[in-house]
């Protein structure tokens, strides 16, 4: 028996290592849809309808990459170049969203980076 236990807790790691490669694979890069559920929860009730702030739209790709009426708000490529990363993490002011805190958890803003960083495909 102790055999066997040994065995089993000496494959272990690499059994779990395997399995977490997997399932990273399997996420794939995320999309417009990923993103636009954190959008849909905390931004769209202000950036949406016939007048949002500045002109920008959260609500649809093309509103996204359209931007605000003076600046684009997403570098393709480059989360750190791209405003709305920078408003999300409150380097840019106003921090958004606005009615923060609490502001974005870390999850859902490496969630909107990772996007960026991956070419922010539709």
């Amino acid at each position: 028996m102790k055999a066997s236990l040994s065995y089993v807790l000496a494959l272990f790691p690499a059994t779990l290592l395997v399995c977490l490669s997997i399932a990273f694979a399997q996420q794939g890069e995320p999309t417009f849809s990923d993103v636009n559920k954190i959008f849909q929860a905390r931004c769209d009730k202000c950036h949406s309808g016939s007048r949002p702030p500045d002109g920008l739209h959260l609500d649809s790709y093309t509103g996204m990459m359209a931007g605000a009426k003076d600046m684009k708000i997403v570098v393709k490529g480059d989360p750190g170049k791209s405003e709305l990363v920078k408003r999300i993490k409150g380097t840019s002011k106003p921090r958004m969203p606005k009615d923060g805190p609490p502001w974005l958890p870390d999850a859902d803003v490496a969630l909107i980076e990772k996007w960026i960083a991956s070419g922010a495909p539709e």
